[in-house]
């Protein structure tokens, strides 16, 4: 057996299961749909009204909380959102002011 009548023979046993499925799914499709019972259904009906929805206040114009004092604490003024960029990164790294919590993968 060569290449030629190996890829022949795989192409027909292919050809012929697919038209097999083929044949199968047309004669499931001719069954009789089946039919769906509607006294199972439910449904809900709402009857109230939508209602507005306003946001919390930002925390600076919130009221403190009842025997505590300002739960926030600050870390100063920010420079920066953290967006450096990689020689700058690089730096920082070996200074050590980064710390990180496990090894950076390659």
């Amino acid at each position: 057996m060569n290449w030629t009548q190996f890829l022949i023979g795989i192409t027909a046993i292919y050809g012929i299961y697919y038209a097999l499925n083929l044949l199968f799914d047309l004669f499931i499709g001719r069954r009789a749909p089946v039919k769906i019972d509607d006294g199972n259904e439910l449904v809900f009906s709402d009857d109230s009204l939508p209602e507005a929805v306003v946001p919390n206040p930002p925390i600076a114009e919130r009221e403190p909380m009842a025997g505590t004092e300002n739960p926030v604490i600050s870390s100063g003024p920010l420079q920066s959102t953290g967006g450096v960029n990689l020689k700058t990164l690089l730096s920082l790294a070996q200074n050590d002011v980064i710390e990180f919590t496990k090894a950076i993968p390659y």
